[in-house]
């Protein structure tokens, strides 16, 4: 299988798929396509007509959407096996990965690290702080013990990638310990071989 992934290491998104691929053990190559720089392949609206990171390609299939990048993942390479066999568990975990879509992913790192870490250390608004607390908290409340103690599934991987991002500055930091159990999981994985293996060179996460 011939797997090339198309994105910039520092990326949230790009990282998710990149845990994806080494929990499963798959070499892959990687293209640089970084969209804030607009350093990009020319062929690049071919593979994302929206200009987004990442993409991917598998065996000339050609893919874009984390999520859809992550379940083909899962189907064409189902060792291990990264999808609860509860369907309960399966759905909790689903709800993990949308509520990041939806609302954490914009709480966590555009409003709480871009600040930080892009502008300057410009302090992120109160209501930013107060949004992204209340996205943690959802989270923590959907990370059932088995979730805790399941080794990585696919969203283990999307919240791993942002609690990276979010405790690589005080602001998002500070965050992270008004939730206890979810700072202790994250400590605890935190320095995985995964978690490394995916770290952008650039960064401290």
């Amino acid at each position: 299988m011939k797997i090339t992934l198309f994105g910039t290491p520092e990326s949230v998104y790009t990282r998710i798929a990149r845990l994806i691929l080494e929990a499963k053990k798959r070499p892959y190559g990687f293209v640089l396509a970084d969209v804030f720089e607009d350093r990009v392949p020319a062929d690049y609206a071919v593979r994302h007509p929206f200009r987004r990171i990442p993409s991917i390609e598998i065996d000339g299939i050609n893919l874009y959407e984390t999520d859809a990048i992550a379940h083909y993942l899962e189907a064409v390479c189902p060792l291990p096996a990264m999808l609860p066999d509860d369907p309960l568990e399966a759905a909790r975990m689903r709800q993990i990965m949308r509520v990041i879509d939806a609302y954490g992913y914009r709480a966590l790192v555009w409003n709480v690290y871009v600040p930080q870490w892009w502008r300057g250390g410009t302090p992120p608004e109160p209501e930013a702080l107060a949004a992204g607390l209340q996205v943690l908290q959802a989270l923590d409340a959907l990370m059932t013990p088995v979730f805790r103690a399941s080794p990585p599934t696919l969203g283990w991987c999307y919240l791993a990638a942002v609690l990276a991002v979010a405790d690589s500055v005080a602001p998002g930091a500070g965050l992270i310990d008004q939730v206890p159990l979810m700072r202790s999981w994250w400590n605890g994985i935190r320095e995985c071989p995964l978690m490394i293996a995916t770290r952008s060179d650039e960064s401290l996460y």
